[in-house]
């Protein structure tokens, strides 16, 4: 059976559609970026060499980096990728059993960061305030300028109230997956107050009360007395910027010297059951000003601390509480 010249140009015709057709596909699967991993990068890219980095807590609230993985282009290396998650209380809707932030953090070798948004689930008058804020100050930007970035309110105008607490967060553990990286972190905070080599020992003689719940003895390489430890944990009610949430604890380390004198004080984050990004940062502050003090000056170093805890008063309120017990303790 022959194929008149009509049908023949209709076949050709057809078949350089699927073909063309074809192409368009493999392109849009190999070329197109289409998932938040390919826009860290511009292309589709491929996850290889995942590894875990931290594990979540079953319960609470928590920022942690989940795990990190190497991004390549066929056999081009393009950079690393960190999956980093944030759970909070800060619901989308009511239905919302707590709020959540995934982000994708990329390094490349020349140390310039981007960041993509996986997952976000924060209070809905935020949410294009932190995409905002995600797109106009993480992308293509060197990961020593993280740290000056400012405060962002991602709050809706409309909604007539602040929102920094997500974007502080987010920063901050921006910041973690950078400081894991160029292996900037000092897991143990002591070190930075006593120095290496320093010893730790706890003390069998004090007896622990309701909140002081440890007193720890340090000593130097040389075995001689340099300070002493003081771990206070109390439970109290904070606002996490929707409503006051009350049974929740926080736990603070007083770090002194042979001389009494306040040499740094310790909020572990995974024992800080309060708000925390912007909302922790101020508390830091707030104990900060006990630096350099002794027990008896800590009343008058705390009398009018100001704007720095504006926001965060119900959790002052029960680290007064705590202060209050160590100053008894230590006296």
């Amino acid at each position: 059976m022959r194929i008149n010249k009509q049908n023949l140009w209709l076949l050709i015709n057809t078949g350089i559609i699927l073909m063309i057709a074809a192409i368009f596909l493999v392109l849009l699967e190999t070329v197109v970026p289409k998932e938040p991993k390919d826009f860290l990068f511009g292309k589709v890219i491929e996850l290889r060499n995942e590894t875990d980095v931290e594990r979540a807590p079953l319960t609470g609230g928590y920022a942690i980096v989940d795990f990190k993985a190497e991004a390549y282009a066929g056999s081009t290396f393009l950079g690393t990728v960190y999956n980093v998650k944030i759970k909070n209380s800060y619901t989308y809707s009511e239905d919302d059993d707590f709020g959540m932030i995934e982000l994708l953090v990329a390094i490349d070798p020349a140390g310039k960061v981007a960041v993509q948004i996986v997952q976000l689930n924060q209070s809905n008058w935020t949410v294009k305030g932190i995409q905002r804020y995600i797109t106009e100050k993480y992308q293509g930007i060197l990961y020593t300028s993280v740290s000056s970035i400012p405060s962002f309110d991602a709050a809706d105008l409309t909604a007539g109230v602040t929102a920094t607490d997500s974007t502080s967060s987010i920063k901050a553990i921006i910041q973690k997956a950078i400081d894991i990286h160029f292996d900037l972190i000092i897991d143990d905070p002591l070190v930075t107050i006593y120095g290496e080599g320093y010893v730790i020992t706890e003390d069998t003689t004090f007896v622990p009360s309701v909140l002081v719940k440890k007193r720890e003895i340090v000593k130097n390489a040389s075995n001689v007395d340099i300070g002493y430890v003081y771990t206070l944990t109390g439970i109290g009610d904070y606002d996490n910027g929707q409503e006051i949430v009350s049974g929740h604890s926080i736990t603070l380390k007083f770090a002194f010297n042979v001389d009494d004198e306040v040499l740094g004080v310790i909020i572990p984050v995974e024992l800080y059951g309060h708000t925390a990004g912007n909302r922790l940062t101020k508390i830091q502050n707030y104990v900060n000003i006990l630096v350099g003090k002794n027990a008896s000056e800590f009343a008058a170093a705390l009398a009018n601390p100001g704007d720095i805890v504006s926001g965060v008063t119900y959790t002052k309120d029960l680290v007064d509480i705590l202060i209050d017990a160590l100053v008894d303790e230590v006296n």
